[in-house]
């Protein structure tokens, strides 16, 4: 696939639901959808982010263009992973602000540990996303938080220590169980008192999180014991 099969399944992505269609599956949206899904050429990458950024703009059309782009950038990634095309993405989200596209492009972050347990290497800035853990607007804060998840290092656990040290379990609800979860990917033995606190919840989908979490942790500084020791 070269720039113009780009385009045009960009475009297949943005067609809008024909009206005699009423099964999801059937539409061409949704078949595109899963083609893009099957794409795993890097050579790919620079031809999206010509698209991306030829697309700049606030018009519904642009953002319509950079979505769909964002969308094959990121499932692409989970076939071929590379620091400095992903490096890319993690710079975007300093340029974009519409909420949603942002929503978005966080969630493909969190796929790549979800679907394909990568982990970002430590040398990529993943800050971007750990800015994002403490914005206003609840569904860019909590996308934020669950990609946190893919983002090893001190910078993206003191994002998410932040929200576990709150006080107000009620008003923190989400932002809390969304922190330990994230924690059972990147935490770290140290992180442990500070999850040990929800074990005694009232809230028992915290409860077992930071239990799960807790768990997780100690069994991976286990493993590393064992691999220095080897």
């Amino acid at each position: 696939m070269d720039k113009a099969g780009l385009l045009d399944l960009i475009a297949r992505i943005n067609t809008p639901r024909e009206e005699n269609i009423k099964i999801s599956s059937e539409t061409a949206s949704w078949k595109a959808l899963r083609e893009a899904e099957t794409l795993e050429d890097p050579a790919l990458f620079p031809f999206l982010r010509e698209i991306i950024t030829e697309n700049e703009g606030k018009s519904k059309a642009k953002r319509e263009v950079r979505s769909a782009a964002y969308f094959i950038y990121g499932r692409l990634m989970e076939r071929a992973f590379s620091p400095a095309d992903c490096d890319f993405f993690l710079r975007r989200l300093e340029v974009e602000t519409d909420k949603h596209l942002l929503h978005s492009m966080l969630d493909r972050i969190q796929d790549w540990q979800g679907r394909q347990g990568i982990l970002l290497p430590p040398e990529l800035d993943t800050s971007p996303v750990a800015r994002l853990t403490v914005d206003d607007r609840w569904l860019v804060r909590h996308a934020a938080l669950h990609a946190l998840g893919a983002c090893p290092g001190e910078g993206s656990r003191e994002a998410l220590r932040f929200w576990l040290a709150k006080e107000d379990e009620k008003a923190c609800k989400y932002e809390m169980w969304y922190a330990a979860i994230a924690m059972q990917s990147i935490g770290q033995p140290e992180d442990i008192p500070l999850l040990e606190r929800f074990l005694k919840s009232r809230r028992q989908d915290l409860k077992i999180t930071a239990k799960n979490a807790i768990q997780f942790i100690k069994e991976r500084a286990e493993r590393g014991r064992e691999e220095v020791a080897k």
